[in-house]
């Protein structure tokens, strides 16, 4: 388990909800329920982390037109909590 940012988890979840790939779109749904506590860091299953990430980096590739919203998130996360 891992540490995150609620508001970041919302965020990506946003995002990802909007991409054109179904398998994206399920993990966006599977992200959902740890985003609804605003303000907090809560726990997050590493597997789910990961998966993120290279969903992150796969929208980067696919959508070029929303290519700083997710390089703005990727920042985000490697610079740590």
């Amino acid at each position: 388990m891992v540490k995150m940012p609620a508001h970041w988890l919302a965020t990506v979840f946003l995002l990802l909800r909007r991409s054109a790939s179904g398998e994206v779109q399920a993990l966006a749904a599977e992200l959902q329920p740890f985003t609804e506590q605003p303000g907090q860091r809560v726990q997050v299953p590493r597997a789910v982390v990961r998966r993120t990430e290279l969903a992150l980096r796969g929208e980067l590739e696919r959508s070029p037109r929303r290519s700083e919203e997710v390089r703005h998130l990727i920042r985000a996360r490697s610079g740590g909590w």
